[in-house]
């Protein structure tokens, strides 16, 4: 019985020292921390960027990479997804590409984030932050002006070979009047205007993700030390009455 209670208190020790273990691999695993090569930190970048790095993980469930308007992730970022692969290590090589054309000039920061099958919860971040986006020097392409057409009263002569002959008279039939086609006007069509869907937003922040994770490692640790106080209570209260009945059993004889 006391080998059964100390048991169950070296479980709860147990819990409570690795609770600090939060987004740590699992014990034995190696896992090589997320980077983000290019661009970094403080870089100006012009039109379709090729963002570069290392995402690797023993068990690897799918990584993303997003960015965010800002020099720097905050708990408010609007984080906007641009590549999310699954199953695939990536080393030293291109993570994603960023289509900065479509975005407004100004400050912004990448995240990546590497998943495992085995921490759901709790990812491996690496951050590219103050990066700037220029794309003023992009260069305009013209659009070329088509050559007017040629003058339609232009006439080429035509010559006259020989005598002109004399003309003739000829009677014709009368001619016949066709009745004039009804011209129809085009009826006006509104189309309707689809308002874009909006993308969706996910804020990604490491101080949220463990808060929750600890609320929930403190609710684990409160239920294995109620069971624990438990066995402690039952294995007492038994040899209490294993002492009653030996002392009843002695005073009979």
């Amino acid at each position: 019985m006391v080998k059964r209670i100390l048991g169950v208190w070296l479980i709860l020790l147990g819990v409570l020292f690795g609770f600090g273990r939060v987004g740590r691999a699992a014990p034995g695993l190696q896992v090589e921390q997320p980077r983000i090569t290019y661009p970094g930190d403080g870089a100006t970048v012009t039109g379709v960027v090729e963002v570069r790095g290392s995402a690797t993980h023993p068990d690897l469930d799918f990584y993303q990479v997003r960015y965010a308007p800002g020099a720097g992730p905050t708990a408010d970022s609007q984080w906007q997804d641009f590549a999310i692969v699954e199953g695939r290590q990536v080393e030293n090589d291109v993570l994603g590409t960023w289509d900065t054309t479509q975005l407004p000039d100004g400050p912004y920061t990448l995240a990546l984030a590497v998943w495992g099958v085995n921490d759901p919860n709790s990812p491996y971040l690496d951050f590219a932050t103050n990066l700037v986006v220029d794309n003023t020097d992009l260069a305009v392409t013209p659009t070329p002006t088509p050559d007017p057409d040629p003058d339609p009263t232009e006439v080429v002569p035509t010559p006259t070979i020989g005598p002109t002959p004399t003309p003739m008279t000829v009677e014709q039939p009368p001619t016949v009047t066709p009745h004039p086609t009804a011209t129809l006007s085009p009826s006006l069509v509104e189309t309707p205007t689809v308002a874009p869907d909006e993308g969706t937003e996910l804020a990604l922040s490491v101080g949220q993700i463990r808060t929750g994770f600890c609320v929930g490692g403190l609710f684990s640790v409160v239920l294995l030390a109620l069971w624990g106080l438990y066995v402690t209570a039952k294995a007492v209260l038994r040899w209490i009455l294993r002492q009653r009945s030996t002392s009843s059993s002695g005073a009979r004889r």
